[in-house]
């Protein structure tokens, strides 16, 4: 059997489970019947091949894949190819919809067909379905088609620039890796002149980050450069294309106007320069112009002109912030100077994404609402100054970090012990939520010594000479000689008992099963009903956490 979206999508989401789940949980998680679920499942494995690594649903427990199977798993997602990979109609959409929008030739009907591989009446009600979809978007983009021009979209040039960009995000950043691989693939058949989407282009735009944050003199957050690289190509392609279907793209001119007395249009200019003498490729003004707007855009971990003269009245806004925060609640920030340069440099990529519609969305943002609900109600309280002096709205996520910023100078009461344990922390997830993993840390385990966090980078140019007891990591993939503990940047309950049982007993602890997998076993055995199970799982859960998470903030003071 082939495995297609709906069959990847439940595989991926298995991976991703901690805990059992019963059928009719996944049915509801996924919005399927367990019909399909069931179906779904017989087509893995007989993907699978072998039976001892079959997926099985236990009667009142549900499904938790093992180890081996996870490998398992693993290894036929990554063997999953456009050969075998049957796009969903959402992605069939999103296919078609960035093809229209970046590509320079004329878009007919027959080429969406060959570009989704199905049939002329299946792209003609996903060509209605993105007409419908998109008047329900706030860029009041249009998809128009005829004679001379084909499908193209109609917007107002920096309205469709905000679209596609929003799109890139969601392609890149929430859609599964073999999708994102097919597209890259039928992009770069389809333009296989395109110099910009050639590994050499990838290669350049690589080697000129260092040059551009050196020219910057700011520190781009390693996540932003990381998908800035992979979408850039397009979102250049995407002004090849407002310019030739946009006879107002001069319009976009005046909304850049802002950005052209600022350092990143000076970088962008310089960027150009190199890549016309490395590829003989001239950025046009409308590219140099989104360019900086990205620089500007982007979260930075580094910023040596956080305070200049410019932001006076961002800083002032700031510190009535910081202060009005304080007051509302029983805890007291210390080092205010530190955490309002962080502010500075947060907020001032902030307001460019807001002044220019550069879409983003914070990660962390669930988990920050769940284990730091107070701090996320109190934040919000009195981000309404911010609100009112910026005359912008601020978005949960928005209020998430700047959660993490504040979350990370609440003030701790340390002790002392003689053995205490030498850890260093590694995280590249940027540094508001590296120093809240440095408080965390510290407020559960203050007898140890943990005095910094380092990037991946930092830390790999002094593993040789360090001398540490334990690595404590959010990273996936380091490798160290010393020992790792893999977290996750906003602690779980299961985290903090792992560290404990290193810290305190030198002991890993046993990945067989979990705290979350016990709970849910112990529960599923006094109550049948799944949905109050799970339910019930999720609460008890909760107070744990907000008993070893929150309280501490709350307590330790």
């Amino acid at each position: 059997m082939v495995l297609d979206k709906a069959s990847c999508d439940l595989l991926q989401y298995l991976m991703d489970q901690e805990t059992s789940k019963t059928i009719m949980a996944i049915s509801k998680d996924l919005k399927e019947s367990r019909r399909k679920i069931y179906y779904h499942i017989d087509k893995i494995n007989a993907a699978l091949v072998d039976e001892a690594l079959h997926i099985i649903s236990i009667p009142r427990i549900g499904i938790h894949l093992t180890e081996e199977q996870r490998d398992a798993c693993c290894k036929l997602l990554s063997e999953v190819d456009s050969y075998d990979y049957i796009m969903s109609a959402h992605e069939r959409m999103m296919i078609m919809l960035l093809w229209i929008g970046i590509s320079k030739e004329r878009i007919t009907i027959e080429k969406l067909i060959e570009l989704t591989e199905v049939s002329r009446n299946t792209v003609l009600n996903d060509l209605n379905s993105i007409r419908y979809q998109l008047t329900l978007e706030q860029y009041q983009v249009i998809l128009q088609v005829s004679k001379s021009q084909g499908y193209h979209l109609h917007a107002h040039p920096l309205n469709k620039i905000q679209y596609l960009q929003s799109l890139l995000y969601h392609i890149f950043m929430e859609e599964n890796a073999t999708f994102v691989s097919i597209l890259e693939d039928k992009m770069k058949e389809r333009l296989d002149d395109e110099c910009l989407l050639s590994v050499e282009m990838n290669q350049f735009f690589k080697e000129q980050v260092p040059l551009v944050e050196q020219d910057l003199g700011k520190k781009i957050n390693h996540h932003e450069i990381t998908f800035m690289l992979q979408v850039l190509p397009y979102l250049l392609l995407s002004c090849h294309n407002v310019e030739q279907y946009q006879e107002r793209h001069q319009d976009i001119e005046k909304e850049f106007s802002l950005i052209r007395k600022r350092i990143e249009y000076q970088v962008s200019k310089k960027l150009g320069e190199r890549l016309f003498q490395k590829f003989e490729i001239s950025l046009s003004g409308l590219e140099v112009s989104l360019v900086a707007v990205l620089l500007l855009s982007y979260r930075k971990d580094l910023d040596i002109h956080a305070e200049s003269d410019d932001f006076r009245q961002l800083k002032l806004a700031l510190e009535e912030f910081i202060w009005y925060f304080e007051s509302q609640i029983r805890m007291e920030i210390e080092n205010k100077d530190d955490l309002l340069r962080n502010l500075m440099i947060h907020c001032k990529a902030l307001l460019f994404r807001k002044t220019y519609g550069i879409f983003s969305k914070n990660p962390l943002t669930k988990q920050i609402r769940s284990k730091y609900g107070e701090l996320f109600l109190v934040t919000r309280k009195s981000a309404e100054i911010l609100e009112g002096a910026w005359f912008i709205r601020l978005t949960d996520d928005d209020i998430a970090y700047l959660t993490i910023h504040i979350g990370g100078f609440l003030k701790y009461t340390p002790s002392s012990q003689k053995n205490m344990k030498k850890v260093y922390l590694v995280c590249d997830e940027g540094v508001a939520v590296s120093r809240l993993l440095l408080k965390q840390c510290k407020l559960y385990f203050p007898n140890e010594q943990i005095d910094t966090v380092f990037t991946t980078e930092q830390f790999k140019s002094v593993e040789d000479i360090a001398q540490v007891d334990v690595v404590i990591t959010t990273n996936d993939d380091l490798d160290s000689r010393f020992p790792i503990l893999r977290v996750n940047p906003i602690l779980e309950a299961e985290d903090i008992l792992k560290m404990l049982d290193y810290l305190k007993h030198n002991i890993f602890r046993n990945k067989s099963k979990s705290f979350s997998e016990n709970l849910s076993s112990l529960i599923s055995s006094y109550i049948v009903d799944s949905k109050l199970a799970s339910k019930f799982q999720e609460e008890v859960q909760t107070l744990i956490n907000k008993e070893i998470v929150v309280q501490a903030f709350l307590e330790d003071i």
